[in-house]
């Protein structure tokens, strides 16, 4: 998901609230992807959700990695 070690993700998410919150919700979008993909027929409506879901989760996970590069080089990382 995240170009980061998954140790540096999980602090990040204990110390930094507007990453934990764009993680959740990058999560949730994941969840909601999967439920539509699950459905046999993808009507305009649908097909119109999942493009727009996609294109959140992505500009979540720009967001993140963004912190992500931030932390790390002021930690020299």
């Amino acid at each position: 998901m995240l170009k980061a070690d998954n140790k540096i993700v999980e602090k990040m998410i204990q110390t930094n609230e507007d990453f934990k919150a764009l993680f959740e919700n990058h999560i949730n979008m994941e969840q909601d992807l999967e439920a539509l993909y699950s459905l046999k027929y993808f009507p305009p409506e649908v097909e119109a959700k999942i493009k727009d879901i996609k294109k959140l989760k992505l500009r979540g996970k720009d967001k993140m990695e963004l912190i992500l590069s931030k932390f790390k080089s002021e930690n020299n990382l």
